[in-house]
């Protein structure tokens, strides 16, 4: 039984991903990288959260749309939106006061460890934008107590499993909180969790 090696398992993923996803040949990508290959390798990845969100804000716009029978100008004013919305930005994911006021906040966060339960500074995180979801943000001039809220995941079990246990055991309070399903109706007073396949 061979013993654990931390670069070796680091060695064998990086290269497994280029080769994979890339088709490129198996060769050992990462012995060809020193400390400034991989500071400009780290660099190229660092806005993967970020695309993620974007695709996933994109996606759900379109559902969104689409359920609450907005128009192609409504629509366009959205996507525009979304554009235009600098990464790590202050205010909602999505916020729209016209025809009626919506605020989003879109999570892509993947459990900790392959696991199904979110970590400390994920819990934290997801409180944090509940949080503004129910009182609203001081760069927000939409009154959430009169919007519609939504907080956006993607829709793989991992992350269905980690969110019921973190709504299950959270101090969150459970009576504002619903998991959107095929016949939801909106209304104006609840959080719709919305699990969004990209």
């Amino acid at each position: 039984m061979s013993e654990y090696s931390r670069e070796k398992a680091l060695q064998a993923r990086i290269n497994e991903f280029l080769t994979e996803q890339f088709d490129l040949p198996a060769i050992d990508y990462y012995s060809k990288l020193d400390i400034t290959g991989f500071l400009k390798f780290k660099l190229a990845l660092s806005d993967i959260n970020n695309i993620l969100t974007l695709k996933l804000t994109s996606v759900f716009a379109e559902m969104l749309g689409a359920a609450l029978h907005f128009d192609a100008k409504q629509m366009s004013a959205i996507r525009s939106q979304i554009d235009l919305t600098k990464p790590n930005a202050n205010g909602f994911d999505i916020e729209l006061s016209s025809p009626f006021s919506v605020v989003v906040e879109v999570k892509c966060v993947i459990p900790i460890n392959q696991g199904e339960v979110y970590g400390s500074a994920q819990r934290k995180g997801i409180e944090k934008d509940l949080d503004a979801l129910s009182k609203g943000k001081s760069k927000s001039p939409i009154d959430v107590t009169k919007a519609l809220r939504f907080m956006v995941f993607l829709d793989i079990p991992k992350v269905r499993a980690a969110t019921r246990h973190f709504l299950a055991s959270s101090v969150v309070d459970s009576s504002l909180i619903e998991i959107v399903k095929s016949t939801t109706n909106f209304v104006v007073g609840k959080i719709y969790i919305w699990f969004i396949k990209i």
